[in-house]
């Protein structure tokens, strides 16, 4: 064979090897390919019904905070300060320029809006409480004065500080039901508490008309530093019942010592006149007999 023919046939064969090494390279390339293309179709697959359920509860999420933004309506954050402790009258930082209202001062008071308060809780700040419902009293442009529809409880005034609150032009019905529900058994509980305290009035007066009696009672026993002391008049009245009593007593056991020793002489002389008569009969026997 011709040295060239020799030279290509060792080149074919070591083509042949290189290619039969790539081919087995390239299959395991693509078999790997194919795996990931699973795996990735796998995890494609996956992230679609992912992304499917999170589109599902994005959307049922925002149709909950629209039906809860239905019922809380739009609110300002306002600069309260509390004017009068007792009506429970305050003033605002917002008006009609911010959209509070147009009913002007002086209108029907059942047309001026209503504005539910709420400030920063004392003992959690990052937490709001309500406060209670407000009625706009007087509106200015970037001002109002607004009292509180229900007159506030004895101290409940004091624990409404001054500072930023959250006003709503509006919360869901079942809180205003709650609400008035809470506030008719506060009323309910008040009234309770009152007659508790009438009741309570009434026994002290009776306790009291009851020590009173006794007093008197006691200074007709054992008399009274105020008593009249007239010695014309009963003892029972100048030193009571009890000194008038023993003062009887001690009379009475006087008269009965003396009745004691009287009755005492008339034995004596009782006695005396028996022992008498027995004498006078001893003598009538020893005198001389009458002869007949």
């Amino acid at each position: 064979m011709h040295k060239s023919g020799v030279i290509l046939a060792w080149f074919v064969a070591l083509t042949a090897v290189g290619a039969v090494m790539l081919t087995s390279k390239m299959l395991d390339v693509r078999g790997s390919w194919l795996k990931d293309v699973q795996k990735n179709k796998v995890q494609i697959q996956k992230n679609e019904s992912e992304i499917e359920s999170k589109e599902a509860e994005n959307k049922e999420l925002r149709s909950e905070l629209t039906r809860l933004m239905l019922g809380w309506n739009r609110y300002w954050d306002a600069n309260v300060t509390v004017t009068n402790q007792q009506t429970g009258e305050i003033q605002i930082n917002i008006g009609g320029n911010q959209g509070l209202g147009s009913v002007q001062q002086g209108d029907d008071q059942v047309a001026q809006p209503v504005i539910f308060a709420f400030q920063p809780d004392q003992n959690n700040p990052k937490k709001i409480s309500y406060v209670g419902v407000f009625r706009v009293n007087a509106l200015e442009a970037n001002g109002a004065q607004l009292i509180s529809v229900v007159p506030p409880q004895p101290g409940e005034v004091a624990t409404w500080k001054n500072g930023t609150w959250r006003l709503r032009a509006l919360i869901p019905p079942h809180f205003i039901s709650t609400l008035r529900t809470l506030r008719d058994d506060l009323v309910e509980r008040e009234q309770q508490n009152q007659r508790k305290q009438d009741r309570i009035q009434d026994l002290n007066r009776l306790m009291a008309s009851a020590k009173e009696r006794l007093e008197a009672r006691v200074n007709e026993l054992i008399g009274s530093d105020a008593a009249p002391q007239d010695e014309i008049l009963p003892v029972e009245l100048r030193k009571g019942l009890v000194a008038g009593l023993e003062e009887e007593e001690e009379l009475r056991n006087q008269e009965f010592q003396v009745t004691d020793r009287l009755r005492r002489d008339m034995l004596n002389v009782y006695q005396k006149q028996l022992d008498l008569i027995e004498e006078v009969s001893k003598l009538t026997k020893n005198l001389p007999k009458e002869n007949k």
